[in-house]
């Protein structure tokens, strides 16, 4: 039991870190003392560590026990993750081409960042983090160990939360024009239809 309660401690650490150091209060505060560079590295560092921490402490040594022994693979059930990845993948691919890693992790403090709604992201707000719970999601069907769901399970539910606390960035960054994109586009999956508002 106190495997599975330190994979949610460590997973739950790396929300901690991840979403306070996204908040805009911090980053502006660590660009304007020390410059942008030293924020990204600062970022992508911590975020490294952390997510590491919450890895390892999965504690699952059979990582790539299908390539050893294929001969435990249920195959079936295995092409279902691999097609999650495919599609996070895709997912991902296609909100690249819309959007660019400066853009998303704008470090800008003179001026408002461009709020993006063409592609996919005409469709969806948050294709980046729904192309995440995919890859995650994925560690189930791939793996069917214990460890491994409730470590993919734990990161899905922080990459939903991070992206409700993104929610809130954006309006108050856009107000007006990102509700009623809001109302255009889903939250991590397409609108069945298009609202009429």
């Amino acid at each position: 039991m106190i495997e599975y309660i330190l994979i949610l401690v460590t997973t739950a650490i790396f929300g901690i870190q991840h979403s306070g150091m996204s908040a805009h209060k911090v980053k502006y505060k660590i660009i304007d003392k020390w410059g942008k560079e030293a924020y990204s590295r600062i970022f992508t560092w911590t975020s490294i560590g952390v997510f590491l921490l919450a890895f390892l402490s999965v504690n699952y040594w059979g990582w790539i026990d299908f390539i050893l022994n294929p001969s435990v693979i249920n195959w079936p059930i295995f092409s279902v993750g691999i097609g999650m990845i495919l599609v996070g993948l895709i997912v991902a691919l296609r909100a690249s081409s819309v959007i660019s890693v400066s853009t998303v992790a704008d470090m800008q403090t003179d001026r408002q960042p461009e709020l993006v709604t063409d592609g996919i992201y005409s469709r969806i707000r948050h294709p980046l983090y729904l192309a995440t719970v995919l890859i995650f999601l994925s560690l189930i069907p791939l793996y069917m160990e214990p460890h491994v769901a409730l470590f993919g399970i734990a990161m899905s539910a922080y990459t939903l939360i991070g992206a409700y606390l993104e929610e809130k960035k954006l309006i108050d960054v856009y107000g007006t024009a990102y509700l009623d994109y809001r109302r255009r586009a889903g939250f991590i999956l397409p609108r069945i239809r298009k609202s009429s508002e």
